[in-house]
């Protein structure tokens, strides 16, 4: 059974959802992502990564590759590479099963009908950053019931291909469609502090753990990501990983420092909680699963 009339009909929320990591990889939570899908309101776009899958090819190719914070540096040769693997691959896959989950989803890039298009990043070859979108393909697709299934392979300033970060390519959507909801699924269940894993940070501690190396390389790109979101005033952003689809903690909110003193615990008897409690909320292991899905969501 299908969700196809669900995408296609009335104006609900928007969602986006970046998909990297065991979600990606794990044929045995393309079901569960779908029944995630399914579960919010309204329309969804999914993004997804596949750097691992690239980095297998390069290696097998022995085509050199390297990381300048946390964006991968590609020259023409690898180029080709990446957008054979993430435009082809890994995008048909995806969209594959979702589809043999019941949730019916079409493939395409940010290169299709120029849906992403990049500025060049100076010093890292065919990289680009985002910068605006045409929402014309996702509409043409969610008019058919169809989930769009996003390669982050977008459109260069001469329309050539370039390699932009799915993080960022899922926030330049999330911000062209409108979105309500922005949820980053990776390979950990939210953001990590210490031994913990944080149900709520605002603005002021995801700089701090950055800056004192708390958080670090890809996560610390995916965060920054994630606080330009909610700056930008999409009302929910989620960084989570495996559990959320299988049950479990749903995932780290991110949210502004304004935001917080309308967060459930961000004031207690008509005054700011202490700013320990107030910058980051934080989340054990051994918590009971319900309290942590209503902290998370």
């Amino acid at each position: 059974m299908t969700s196809r009339l669900s995408l296609a009909r009335g104006v609900r929320p928007v969602r986006v959802y970046k998909v990297g990591g065991p979600a990606l990889e794990d044929l045995d939570l393309v079901g569960p992502l779908a029944d995630d899908i399914r579960r919010g309101p309204g329309r969804a776009v999914l993004v997804h990564g596949g750097g691992r899958h690239v980095d297998r090819i390069l290696r097998a190719l022995a085509i050199e590759s390297h990381f300048v914070d946390g964006r991968r540096a590609t020259s023409p040769e690898a180029m080709d590479v990446v957008e054979m693997v993430l435009s082809g691959v890994v995008n048909k896959g995806l969209a594959a099963g979702l589809t043999r989950a019941g949730l019916p989803a079409v493939g395409l890039s940010g290169r299709d009908g120029a849906l992403i298009r990049a500025r060049l990043e100076p010093g890292l070859g065919r990289v680009g950053v985002p910068v605006e979108i045409d929402p014309t393909p996702v509409r043409a697709l969610w008019d058919g019931g169809l989930l769009p299934v996003v390669s982050p392979v977008s459109c260069g300033p001469g329309g050539e291909s370039v390699n932009v970060n799915a993080d960022e390519a899922a926030l330049v959507l999330a911000r062209g469609l409108g979105a309500a909801t922005l949820v980053y699924l990776s390979d950990v269940d939210g953001v990590r502090v210490g031994e913990e894993t944080a149900t709520v940070l605002d603005a002021d501690t995801v700089w701090r753990l950055i800056e004192d190396g708390t958080i670090t390389a890809g996560m610390a790109l995916k965060v920054r990501m994630a606080l330009e979101a909610a700056r930008a005033g999409i009302p929910e952003v989620v960084v989570a990983g495996k559990a959320r689809l299988t049950g479990g903690f749903a995932g780290t909110r991110i949210i502004t420092g304004e935001d917080m003193v309308h967060t459930t615990g961000g004031v207690r008897g008509g005054r700011r909680a202490p700013p320990a409690q107030e910058r980051a909320r934080i989340h054990s292991a051994r918590a009971d699963d319900r309290r942590i899905r209503r902290g998370g969501r």
